[in-house]
């Protein structure tokens, strides 16, 4: 039987570890800065309004459409000037198209029974 001959040049060790002297791992560097929770009673009581007006305003696209509608905008832009954009303009955003969808509504259903 024939053997063939073994490359002398790819003989495998047995410490890996001894020979080579490499970090395999990444440096560790955390992504977030933490902080040690100092929030403000005020941004708190803003929080609290900003996410009342949003149930508000979720709210009233299926019951009371403008009148919840109106205080739900009204909330979104107190909460905006309190320093929550993003809740603030949310809440605006659910708010208004509560009213306009409401009202456009409104206003095919009575076009229609005219005609």
């Amino acid at each position: 039987m024939y053997r063939h001959k073994k490359n002398p040049f790819n003989k495998q060790k047995k410490n890996y570890a001894r020979d080579y002297n490499e970090e395999y791992s990444t440096e560790f560097m955390p992504t977030t800065r933490y902080t040690e929770g100092n929030i403000s009673e005020s941004t708190i009581f803003t929080l609290w309004i900003g996410y009342t007006g949003l149930f508000l305003s979720l709210f009233s696209l299926f019951m009371l459409p403008v009148l919840l509608g109106i205080i739900g905008t009204a909330i979104g832009i107190y909460t905006v000037s309190k320093g929550q954009r993003a809740l603030g303009y949310t809440t605006i955003g659910f708010g208004l198209f509560s009213i306009l969808i409401s009202v456009f509504y409104n206003l095919m259903f009575i076009v229609s029974a005219i005609i």
